[in-house]
């Protein structure tokens, strides 16, 4: 499949890329320029999410933070800031200390302050190529086809975070492989806001510990020091996050108004897979979880002097067991495709035929998703088993290169 792949890629079809990405980006930009007062054409609130994290910085300014998590005020909260048109509510589920980055975004206008989180994001994608590979590396041409790709697309339309998951994932690298573990274990716990992104680096220093002490220490230390900040100067919003993580947050692709149809996660598959079933669902998940750490393992006993296969092996892990990722979350992708880029240049051949099968598959595989529930109760998100077989296949190849 893979030689098939190969061949069709011709200069010509690989520029229908580029021309689905101009596309994607200039109907969106019509459709918020042309929506009536913060909604899009589609009665969407400009930046969709965003609004939660806005909302969640407002909360702060108006010392409301023992609130965070009380739907309803929140609910109006996003109403007030939207308007009347409002319909869905979007709720804020990380810890209370990512509120904190809002609140100077919230001092400004919603629009104004959207426009400030968006560019932000594309700094942090353009800083994200630098610290992998710095600017000579044909990172303009990097940068180009990371615009296309629908994670970073869906990261900016949604006013999501992604961009800045990728930048600290990226500056990690950068500080472990110069020998710098403390620090990269300082910033990488900056990123517990989404904990689960730290799952595949976590392993990876777990099963080095005796090397790795150092950046344990530091992911530990940056940890304990969140979680005392969050409640020493947020301590009713932290018991409120605990109650909510314990008892709302497990059950969370349960919800009757769950986009299960945007959640790209083995989870989300099994459970769209057999709707009927969840424990079997998660039987199924756990499964699959314990043979992608075991492989993980072999690959690590195999390369353990290639830092740059390992940490791309780990971004991957992570997306193999996390329980939540969006297809935004998809972003961090970029970090495992340009490390392998650069140490395995024997294997361009494959990468770019599993590039390219990725890249089909992120951008098709929600609306087929939908399309599907729209006939039938189950559906196939097509964007895992497009993954496990491109994870399986380049597994082979870095365990054999034969």
């Amino acid at each position: 499949m893979v030689h098939w792949i190969n061949k069709t890629l011709t200069p010509k079809r690989m520029g229908y890329a580029g021309l689905t990405g101009i596309i994607l980006w200039a109907a969106w930009l019509v459709s918020i320029f042309l929506g009536p007062d913060h909604l899009d054409l589609a009665g969407q609130p400009v930046g969709a999410d965003y609004v939660q994290f806005y909302a969640a910085g407002r909360t702060l300014l108006r010392g409301d933070a023992a609130r965070l998590y009380d739907f309803s005020y929140q609910a109006m909260l996003e109403r007030e800031i939207i308007g009347p048109g409002l319909t869905n509510y979007y709720a804020f589920i990380t810890p209370p200390f990512f509120a904190w980055v809002f609140v100077p975004l919230a001092l400004l206008p919603y629009d104004l302050s959207f426009v400030v989180w968006s560019l932000l994001g594309l700094g942090a994608l353009a800083s994200s190529l630098v610290l992998l590979h710095g600017s000579d590396f044909g990172m303009h041409r990097w940068l180009k086809w990371a615009l296309t790709f629908f994670p970073v697309f869906a990261t900016i339309s949604f006013g999501q975070n992604s961009l800045l998951s990728l930048f600290l994932l990226c500056g990690v690298y950068a500080l472990w492989q110069r020998g710098s573990g403390f620090p990269a274990g300082l910033l990488l716990s900056l990123i517990l806001y989404k904990p689960q992104l730290a799952l595949g680096i976590g392993i990876l220093w777990l099963l080095d510990w005796r090397r790795e002490k150092g950046a344990l220490w530091g992911l530990l230390s940056g940890g304990a020091a969140l979680a005392g900040l969050s409640f020493a100067l947020l301590p009713d919003a932290s018991r409120a996050y605990l109650d909510f993580s314990r008892n709302v947050l497990p059950g969370l692709p349960g919800w009757q108004t769950f986009p299960l149809w945007h959640l790209h996660t083995v989870r989300g598959f099994w459970r769209l897979l057999l709707p009927g079933a969840p424990r079997v669902a998660d039987g199924l998940t756990l499964l699959v979880s314990v043979v992608g750490v075991a492989g993980f393992a072999v690959l690590w006993r195999q390369r353990r002097a290639d830092q740059d296969v390992l940490f791309a092996a780990a971004i991957c892990l992570t997306l193999w067991l996390t329980p939540h990722a969006m297809v935004y979350d998809w972003a961090i992708l970029l970090v495992p495709a340009l490390l392998l880029w650069r140490a395995q240049p024997d294997m361009r051949g494959k990468l770019r035929a599993v590039y390219a099968l990725l890249w089909i598959a992120l951008l098709l595989s929600g609306p087929l998703t939908v399309m599907q529930l729209r006939v039938w109760p189950l559906a196939v998100q097509i964007s895992i088993p497009v993954w496990v077989w491109s994870s399986g296949y380049l597994w082979q190849s870095c365990v054999d290169p034969a």
